[in-house]
């Protein structure tokens, strides 16, 4: 269920940006809605602190060395970055083909710093790569677990210690909102929003992978005998808990999380936006990665689509935007002009076209070769020196 997750999250990213670019966000009912579909990013956060730490929590619980790390850089590597560098030379095309519309290229720096996915920390960002923001804050996790994994792995040795030490991250991550927020409220040009996108920003986030992460490797002996009735209630009715999600991110759509355009929120709204997003994210992972039951349920999440749609999240993820400056540069539009449902259907059409090329012509083959690699490293290593 992990990939239908997966393509849920890069819906719900390009549902918001088309939203924004069409001023749909604007609209009473529906806008808030579409606005918080960035809630998407925090659910690919908690799939990767989930997917990422678990062989460190399980190799800290068994005694084991950690995980090999080149093996584990060179597939992330592989996975993130061919992909991103096509799409990143696609934006900077278009960008010196239409200068006046998008903004042009940039300086030296600026196209470094994406080259090198360190946009997130300078504040800027092209038109149409705004989202990348986050791939940013994914690549500073990336270099991050094998610290954060092999801790988490020696604390679960006794799984309840674990808890604290989870819930601090959450908090460090609230109170960096609430800062950031403040600090923004100060001096809007301060860029404190970096802040409030980093890895220290959104801490929950990943913390809530990490969270599930934990259980999954340890079972029901991390939580109280209360605690454990619950989970196991959640896990054998994913139903309700996707309920409880979408509840949540009803409630997200309220001023209580903060205005839905480019109004900077109050530390409080920040705060509460944050901690909502977390649950969510939480819940729906949780539910993700809970047993599958009946036939059709286990049909559509082992079907080759669901995989497909699974691998064609990250692309979708890294072009949708692009595609929306496209389509807007074709038909002469103006920013915050033009019909949601139209641009919808356009930008969704042209994201899955490239989407496919792009999983069949870069990231299959790029994966398949750092598998292939990794593993004869891996064997390689196991042959005593004497016989090479």
């Amino acid at each position: 269920m992990l990939d239908l997750l997966r393509a849920l999250a890069a819906t719900l990213v390009l549902l918001t940006h088309v939203a924004f670019w069409t001023g749909a966000d604007h609209l009473d009912v529906s806008g808030p809605l579409l606005a918080r579909g960035d809630a998407g990013v925090a659910v690919f956060f908690a799939i990767s602190a989930f997917l990422l730490l678990r062989p460190f929590l399980r190799a800290g619980l068994a005694g084991r060395p950690r995980p090999d790390l080149r093996r584990y850089a060179v597939r992330r590597a592989a996975r993130i970055l061919p992909a991103y560098w096509v799409a990143l030379a696609a934006v900077l095309a278009v960008a010196a083909l239409a200068p006046v519309r998008t903004g042009g290229v940039g300086s030296p720096v600026d196209i470094a710093l994406h080259v090198v996915v360190l946009q997130g920390y300078s504040g800027h960002s092209y038109q149409s790569f705004s989202q990348t923001w986050s791939l940013t804050t994914e690549v500073t996790f990336y270099v991050l677990v094998p610290v954060i994994g092999t801790a988490l792995g020696r604390l679960a040795q006794r799984p309840r210690r674990v808890w604290p030490v989870l819930g601090g991250a959450l908090l460090l991550g609230l109170v960096a909102q609430g800062a950031s927020a403040a600090w923004t409220g100060v001096d809007p040009h301060s860029g404190a929003g970096v802040l409030a996108t980093s890895v220290l920003g959104h801490a929950g986030w990943f913390a809530a992978g990490a969270a599930l992460a934990v259980l999954s490797e340890t079972g029901s002996i991390a939580v109280s005998t209360t605690a454990g009735r619950w989970l196991d209630f959640a896990r054998t009715n994913p139903g309700v808990v996707v309920l409880g999600a979408a509840l949540l991110y009803l409630l997200a759509a309220t001023p209580l999380a903060g205005p839905v355009d480019l109004q900077s929120p109050t530390p409080a709204q920040a705060v509460v936006k944050e901690l909502l997003y977390t649950a969510i994210a939480g819940l729906l992972v949780l539910a993700a990665t809970s047993p599958v039951r009946g036939a059709v349920a286990r049909a559509a999440a082992g079907s080759p689509a669901a995989r497909w749609l699974g691998d064609a999240s990250y692309p979708v993820f890294l072009w949708h935007v692009l595609a929306l400056q496209v389509v807007y540069l074709v038909t002469s539009r103006g920013l915050f002009t033009g019909a949601f449902t139209t641009t919808l259907v356009a930008v969704t059409a042209l994201s899955v076209v490239v989407a496919r090329m792009s999983v069949s012509l870069v990231e299959r083959p790029v994966l398949a070769r750092a598998h292939q690699r990794t593993r004869s490293a891996a064997a390689e290593d196991t042959v005593p020196a004497g016989t090479r």
